[in-house]
């Protein structure tokens, strides 16, 4: 938080709200072959009193002449509605109100941010078929919502004392490091052998090698490397900080059968790497932020007065959107799902038998 007001990459947390939608719209649509069939004059919608028009949905496309699909028309209308939903709410409940100069400044840092090198602000518009309209709306609802993050994030719930230590305390355990090996067996009989043998004087590392039912590790000499312990199972983590550095230790039985653990190097933190109160109370207000600024705008959408012209489709509140008329007949590939996204699969990992 700056000067008392919450971070920016707070505060972007909090626009999948409406941007998610947003994003699909600006990435992923495309010109389709069937048209809507109605004028630019006839009504589309209404919100709160005020009529949108065929004429001001058409608009938010590169080529408002351009024929799209019913489904693709309820994307746009929904977006339009849901604008003037939280822009008229955040100045009619906060006062929040922006210049048209701030609007474009915005607008030029979307274009700036997104396009590739070279792309002249025409060629961004075409190559994602919306309009400089439609650029300026997401520009507007992307500054409406910054100011209202810094509203809203005063009715955070504020810690307890007791909260601030609890969190003080799981960042000391977050700071820790060890460095430690195991050995994993079935039985604690097993486990009860291993330590016998080590007694007896048998290198830790090769015992790993030869007895570890965890091959991953098993195969590096019992080696987990070094991190913090709040990244394995309960009994292993403690088990990380009650043992002498150096001497193997065990038997620690977890759901994965029996460990000896050795540690050979714990890191402590330093009083001035813990966080302060004022950070962990910054962090507990940015936290609270995104289900605010949620609820303030679910409650908007709940209360407002909207009526879609059935020929375009349905409005729904909750997830937020015009559902398109089911009579559709387009034989084109339908636009993606407003409320999902396409996202990486998460990249595979190799993990241990003792991480969470």
């Amino acid at each position: 938080m700056e000067n008392g007001r919450p971070t920016i990459a707070a505060v972007r947390l909090i626009q999948g709200i409406l941007l998610k939608k947003l994003a699909l719209l600006f990435a992923a649509l495309a010109l389709v072959l069937s048209a809507c069939g109605a004028s630019d004059a006839e009504v589309a919608a209404t919100v709160n009193g005020t009529d949108f028009t065929v004429g001001d949905v058409n608009a938010l496309r590169f080529d408002p002449d351009a024929t799209m699909s019913k489904d693709e028309f309820a994307q746009f209308l929904g977006f339009l509605i849901q604008w003037n939903i939280v822009v008229e709410g955040a100045e009619a409940d906060y006062g929040i109100s922006l210049t048209e100069e701030e609007i474009d400044a915005a607008a030029d840092e979307i274009f700036e941010t997104n396009a590739q090198e070279g792309v002249t602000y025409e060629e961004f518009l075409e190559a994602n078929q919306v309009s400089d309209d439609f650029v300026n709306k997401v520009a507007h609802l992307q500054l409406v919502e910054d100011q209202l993050g810094d509203v809203l994030i005063d009715e955070a719930v504020p810690l307890t004392d007791e909260e601030i230590e609890a969190q003080r305390e799981a960042a000391y355990d977050n700071l820790i490091e060890v460095c430690v090996s195991h050995i994993l067996v079935e039985t604690e009989d097993e486990s009860e052998d291993v330590l016998a043998r080590l007694d007896g004087g048998e290198d830790f590392a090769d015992l790993a090698m030869e007895l570890s039912t965890d091959t991953g590790s098993g195969e590096q000499g019992g080696e987990l490397g070094c991190t913090a312990p709040t990244r394995y199972v309960p009994e292993f983590m403690e088990a990380t900080m009650e043992a002498e550095v150096g001497i193997p230790y065990g038997p620690v039985e977890s759901d994965f059968g029996f460990h000896t653990v050795l540690v050979t190097e714990r890191t402590l933190p330093a009083d001035d790497e813990l966080p302060t109160d004022e950070e962990i109370i910054e962090s507990n207000r940015n936290a609270q932020l995104p289900t605010i600024l949620s609820g303030w705008i679910g409650d908007l959408l709940e209360a407002a007065e909207v009526s879609v012209n059935e020929k375009f489709g349905t409005w729904q509140s909750s997830p937020a959107g015009v559902i398109p008329p089911s009579d559709t007949t387009d034989t084109t590939a339908p636009a993606p799902d407003a409320t999902t996204t396409t996202v990486p699969a998460e990249e595979e990992t190799t993990t241990t038998a003792v991480e969470e």
